[in-house]
């Protein structure tokens, strides 16, 4: 009890001190401790979101004048520069600088670099120069690589062939000579919005750390007139990097503090505002290669010269320009800057980690407690309202289809009376995908209490769609139910299929959903025989899968005339689906054989059907889940790099362009199991690969198809194996 005290004190006096830090930001204004020097105003690139390189050579900032500026006291906390440009390795005395930095500021720990990679040969020798300086004096020394893209995209989007080669030789130079931290800085406009992941997949590959920022207005780059390419964005667009963001956050990055940017990129990206600080808030200032001093680099205005007069005085004197940033610019800023958290985000961080805590045990009876507690919302009066939830917040192109089917059925028995609330896992995804559906309803949080409010509120919760199997998710529907109980709400599970059921925890859980419904609507026959044989509920009955009835009206639908296509829907094979069944070590030897077998049947149907492209589709485009598009690419990559026929959709997958593509399609070869749905309904040609083992790929087809339309995981690798023999 007496650390649990210590820890909430300690936490408290966190809070406390980020709030007064807040509230005196001018009444006790700090001296800088970070400067982003620029070396020079010209580059010898021509990118697309900046204009320096239309400038022609200027004043340029010497060590001269660099002693003058930093010998100022305001200079006399400063412990990193970073020193960019233009590009600063045009200029041939570019190691006077960081001396000067060296020989001027006392405090000094660490220096940078980011450079573009153009003049390779020169680029090294430079580094090079700078690092034996730092070592000789004990500064660290770091460099950042400019790259947009892989390959052809980098150089198209700086406008130099050739570049991305330089750029990779100069990162693994400093990798592998000078041995001193290295990373690559990318930059995301309108040009390469689409073409980022390829850049991603490369640095993984090639164990290359970089950080990933959007394209902002930034002053000193001249760039305002660029608004074709900078942060103008579709929304289709703005999403797929909401989604790339996310990708980043678990799969890549590792420092918590650019999570958090990413976060607030995100944010951003979806209509908010920043949600973030920023270093120049208070402990960063910008100083030109003229010498001139701005609060911070995109957005202040020029507040003096440092080499005519007093950085001090200039710094203290321009508080109106720094107030004006904070309340007319800040709030949209979408540039990278990190900065320590602020007291409004470590609040959210305790209500969000709290609320979780509170949630996740799976410990109904403490949370049906606090429903007491919460102030149920607003409904309209005279409305039947109904909260649908599942794992809509990482839905598949089945999964949207579902919650269609779902919320027609509803309409249709409601009409304008009907009330549509939507819970989610990640509300985004959701938005997202009610703009698809073209549904008018309200998405609500799944990970915070605001889904127990409705759950209280609402004259129906739904579990709508979806597994209910070994999944820690499972506390929405467990926790909802038993809420919705406790008000004497109707509790429906519509469409949902059981399994796979391992882990007695799980199994315990499911047990209790069964048990709170009122109605049970199962997908398939084998969930209905598990209820039936634990369960002696009446209610039960066996409907399909939701998305065969919205799927059936475009099959009736006139099909566009067939093209020379082979389509695939596939997915990465994981070890979930056969866990306890073999070894990891097993599994990998088998995904092996089975991704080759795969790859020569589709050589083998695309020879067969004489087609004249290979086109990889895809039914789920979110990282949690396995986002198919990254699939593709490794896919492709080891499998098809040299066939011209075969490309992958980059975009975003909707219900409409999945039906589209499969009915124009000769031969559709579908792995993910809304993919053999839509396939089979629709009536087209198609061939699934069970890769759940026996599980509800293959009921669905022994319940409406074919054998002939199957092959399983074993069959594919024996079937490949023969024909190599023969």
């Amino acid at each position: 009890m007496l650390k649990k005290i210590k820890l909430l004190f300690k936490k408290f006096n966190a809070l406390l001190r980020l709030k007064l830090h807040e509230i005196n930001f001018f009444n006790k204004l700090e001296k800088p401790t970070i400067i982003n020097l620029n070396a020079n105003d010209i580059c010898n690139s021509k990118c697309t979101m900046c204009n320096i390189w239309k400038n022609k050579q200027d004043k340029e900032i010497t060590y001269d004048d660099l002693k003058v500026i930093l010998s100022d006291p305001l200079y006399s906390n400063v412990t990193g520069v970073g020193i960019t440009g233009g590009e600063p390795t045009l200029r041939e005395d570019l190691v006077d600088l960081y001396k000067a930095c060296i020989d001027f500021l006392p405090k000094l720990k660490y220096l940078s670099i980011i450079t573009n990679c153009i003049n390779v040969k020169d680029v090294k020798r430079q580094l090079n120069l700078v690092n034996e300086l730092c070592k000789a004096h004990n500064i660290a020394f770091s460099v950042m690589v400019s790259l947009d893209g892989y390959g052809e995209v980098h150089d198209k989007i700086r406008g130099r062939e050739g570049n991305f080669i330089t750029a990779i030789e100069v990162i693994n130079f400093v990798k592998e000579d000078l041995k001193i931290p290295v990373s690559f800085g990318s930059t995301i406009s309108k040009e390469n919005v689409w073409e980022i992941d390829e850049l991603l997949d490369f640095a993984k590959e090639n164990n290359i750390y970089g950080r990933f920022r959007v394209a902002e207005f930034i002053k000193r780059l001249y760039n305002e007139d660029r608004s074709d390419v900078i942060r103008n964005f579709t929304n289709e667009e703005s999403y797929h990097l909401a989604l790339f963001f996310e990708k980043l956050k678990r799969t890549y990055e590792k420092n918590s503090n650019y999570k958090r940017t990413y976060t607030s990129i995100q944010n951003i990206l979806l209509g908010g505002k920043r949600t973030i600080g920023c270093p120049y808030h208070k402990k960063g200032i910008n100083i030109n290669a003229k010498g001139e001093l701005a609060y911070c680099a995109p957005k202040s205005k020029i507040i003096g010269n440092g080499i005519e007069s007093s950085s001090t005085i200039i710094y203290k004197s321009n508080l109106s320009e720094k107030k004006r940033i904070l309340t007319e610019e800040c709030d949209d800023c979408i540039h990278d800057y990190h900065a320590q958290i602020t007291y409004k985000e470590q609040i959210e961080i305790y209500k969000d980690k709290f609320q979780k805590k509170f949630l996740k045990p799976f410990d109904e009876q403490r949370v049906v407690k606090l429903s007491s507690f919460l102030k149920s919302p607003i409904l309209p009066k005279n409305k039947y309202s109904i909260l649908i939830m599942g794992w809509y917040g990482t839905e598949t192109v089945g999964d949207k289809a579902i919650l269609a089917s779902i919320i027609n059925s509803y309409q249709n028995k409601y009409g304008e009376e009907l009330n549509i609330i939507i819970g989610s896992l990640y509300p985004f995804i959701t938005d997202q995908t009610i703009k698809e559906l073209k549904v008018k309803a309200q998405v609500v949080n799944t990970s915070n209490f605001e889904f127990l409010r409705y759950s209280k509120a609402c004259d129906e919760v739904i579990m709508g769609g979806g597994p209910l199997m070994d999944l820690n998710e499972l506390y929405v529907p467990l926790l909802s139910f038993s809420v919705a109980k406790k008000y004497k709400k109707k509790r429906t599970i519509y469409g949902c299929g059981l399994g796979p059921i391992n882990q007695e925890k799980y199994k315990i859980a499911i047990h209790k959903i069964l048990e709170l419904a009122n109605e049970i609507k199962l997908r398939d026959k084998k969930s209905q025989e598990y209820t039936s044989k634990h369960f002696n509920n009446t209610n039960t009955e066996m409907i399909g899968d939701p998305a065969k009835s919205y799927i059936k009206q475009f099959a009736k639908q006139s099909s566009p005339n067939k093209s020379k296509i082979l389509s695939l829907y596939l997915r990465d094979w994981e070890y979930l689906y056969v866990k306890g069944e073999m070894s990891l070590e097993a599994f990998n030897l088998t995904k092996n054989q089975f991704e080759e077998a795969l790859a020569a049947l589709i050589k083998k149907k695309a020879e067969a059907y004489k087609v004249e492209k290979i086109v990889f589709n895809h039914m789920h485009n979110f990282v949690l889940g396995g986002d198919d598009r990254d699939f593709s690419r490794r896919f492709i990559k080891s499998y098809f790099s040299k066939d011209t026929r075969v490309s992958y959709d980059k975009k975003l997958s909707t219900v409409d362009s999945i039906v589209e593509s499969m009915k124009q399609s000769e031969l559709n070869i579908c792995m993910r199991f809304h993919s053999v749905l839509f396939a089979e309904t629709l009536n087209t040609n198609f061939l699934a690969i069970d890769y759940t083992m026996g599980g509800k790929i293959s009921s669905y087809i022994s319940e409406n198809s074919q054998p002939k339309n199957m092959l399983t995981i074993k069959q594919l690798i024996d079937n490949y194996h023969e024909d190599t023999i023969n």
